[in-house]
């Protein structure tokens, strides 16, 4: 399993140890940590189930997540899977985005506009700037498109994203800039790892968002991560976040995997009852 966005990678046990094909289920800490309860990861164990197995894959999952106290749970299939759309709601989870893979394969090749502004570290001074960008400037991704769940704490989310970033800074975690020192602009969060690079979290000061700085700020990062000798690079990115996947599109980009998101709540979350 390739390292995750956050930069934890999730241990997944099977809710049936005598049956993968029902799945497997994973704690993630990450979140339980910002969020302040259980939230959890299902990931199916095979294309379809028949139907006595479609029954003991929910008894299973809901023990699995009652054990734990899970009030959270997500899942990701594959967007052409329709058998597993239905069982998934069967259990209780509804759908709450789309996300596609976006990836460069030869940027040290890729025919880049020229970048009217340079990115740079963070100053010392600046990293509770960056937080409050970070706080205040999404409107996608799985959190913010979920209606059962709290925007002050899908907000919170990405606050803590850069926080946690800024702690584990090194040649690989790097967190650059936009703007002049003292007057940041926007910034991103990019992992490198030899020749490939994640880019992981991107965002532009709210009053400046529609301009083309935004435009700015992707050439800038690719460029930056071209002179640092990146050849590939990837991203994952909400399907409802049309204008960053129309600038991707732009750069060169392909995009793939397509999945379907579902969440699960719990019957203490946020006032709903799973069904």
């Amino acid at each position: 399993m390739p390292l995750s966005l956050t930069g934890f990678v999730p241990q997944y046990e099977r809710i049936c140890p005598g049956n993968p094909a029902l799945g497997s289920a994973s704690l993630l800490p990450w979140d339980a940590e910002i969020f302040g309860f259980p939230v959890g990861s299902f990931e199916i164990g095979a294309e379809r189930l028949d139907e006595v197995l479609e029954k003991e894959f929910s008894a299973r999952f809901l023990a699995w997540a009652k054990r734990h106290g899970i009030r959270l749970c997500m899942c990701a299939i594959p967007a052409a899977n329709s058998w597993w759309k239905l069982a998934l709601a069967a259990a209780g989870f509804s759908f709450v985005d789309f996300a596609l893979q976006a990836r460069l394969n030869e940027l040290q090749t890729a025919r880049l506009p020229e970048p009217r502004t340079a990115l740079r570290d963070v100053e010392a001074g600046e990293w509770e700037a960056i937080e409050a960008i970070a706080e205040h400037a999404f409107h996608f991704g799985r959190f913010h498109a979920d209606p059962l769940f709290p925007r002050e704490l899908a907000d919170l989310r990405y606050r803590r994203w850069i926080r946690n970033a800024r702690a584990a800074l090194s040649v690989s975690n790097r967190v650059f800039a936009m703007g002049e020192p003292g007057a940041v602009q926007g910034f991103y969060h990019v992992f490198i790892n030899g020749g490939d690079s994640d880019l992981r979290l991107a965002a532009l000061r709210p009053d400046l968002q529609g301009t083309m700085l935004g435009f700015d700020l992707y050439v800038s990062v690719l460029h930056s991560l071209k002179g640092l000798g990146v050849r590939r690079v990837q991203t994952s990115i909400s399907a409802g976040n049309t204008s960053v996947m129309n600038v991707y599109s732009m750069l060169g980009f392909s995009f793939s995997r397509a999945e379907a998101i579902y969440h699960w709540h719990s019957t203490s979350a946020f006032g709903r009852a799973a069904e």
